[in-house]
């Protein structure tokens, strides 16, 4: 009685635990940056921050610095630097007009704890 012939492995068998040569390529994630930027640009939407765009200045910031570190294809995460970036600016713009109003309203008071500072 014959033995049967032991298994024959497949051309590009490798051991299972070990990458073959070559293998699938890992590509990198989405850029840290231009996901913070688009963060801190939502973050400016929340009206607590509409007097005060200090979110919506880092977003554009860290939008700007996004938009660079994907120039080149490297890493993933372009469109939402340009968001932080286009988010950043029209919030940025939004508060700029929101302090021109206040300060060329005639009358509009500032109020400091019980002293009030009127134009006349």
């Amino acid at each position: 009685m014959s033995m049967p012939p032991p298994p024959q492995n497949p051309p590009n068998f490798q051991p299972p635990g070990y990458q073959p040569y070559g293998g699938p390529q890992t590509q990198q994630g989405n850029s840290g940056i231009s996901v913070a930027g688009m963060v801190l640009s939502l973050v400016g939407i929340i009206p607590c921050f509409w007097a005060l765009q200090v979110p919506g200045l880092l977003g554009l910031i860290f939008g700007f610095v996004g938009l660079g570190q994907t120039k080149e294809g490297g890493r993933k995460g372009r469109g939402m630097a340009i968001a932080a970036v286009a988010i950043g600016a029209v919030l940025l713009l939004i508060c700029v007009a929101f302090w021109i109003a206040i300060a060329v309203d005639k009358d509009h008071c500032l109020e400091f704890g019980t002293s009030n500072i009127c134009r006349d």
